[in-house]
């Protein structure tokens, strides 16, 4: 019962962090008329390259949630979303602004720790 629970909250906090990477990557597909949300990707210096930025979350998304290749998503997703908290802490945002960064590094996490339990026994230099 305990591995049946623990692949479920896993698979849910994949489901959740490639929601939430999917709808960020489609939302950058959609025509932008807030003068707020411009600003602010001119403030974060991504507005020019947007549209490459979500066909980039969109493979990784893909890579991650498919179970051959999830290792290695996992590791371009933490890699994108440490830039992209680096990027927000550099540029004068506020915890408010990149809070939604970090809840996306804890769920995967979690996620990491049930689906793919090779990368915490790497860390720890125990067998497979």
């Amino acid at each position: 019962m305990k591995l049946r629970l623990s692949s479920i909250i896993g698979w849910i906090s994949a489901g959740l962090v490639a929601a939430l990477t999917l709808f960020s990557a489609v939302m950058a597909f959609v025509p932008v008329t807030n003068p707020e949300a411009i600003a602010f990707a001119m403030k974060l210096g991504v507005s020019e390259i947007d549209t490459e930025l979500a066909i980039v979350k969109i493979v990784i998304t893909l890579l991650f949630l498919i179970p051959r290749t999830s290792t290695i998503g996992f590791v371009l997703m933490v890699g994108y979303y440490g830039g992209a908290l680096a990027t927000n802490m550099t540029h004068g945002m506020t915890v408010a602004e990149y809070a939604p960064i970090l809840v996306v590094f804890v769920l995967l996490t979690i996620s990491a720790y049930v689906k793919n339990p090779e990368l915490l026994s790497r860390l720890m230099k125990r067998p497979v």
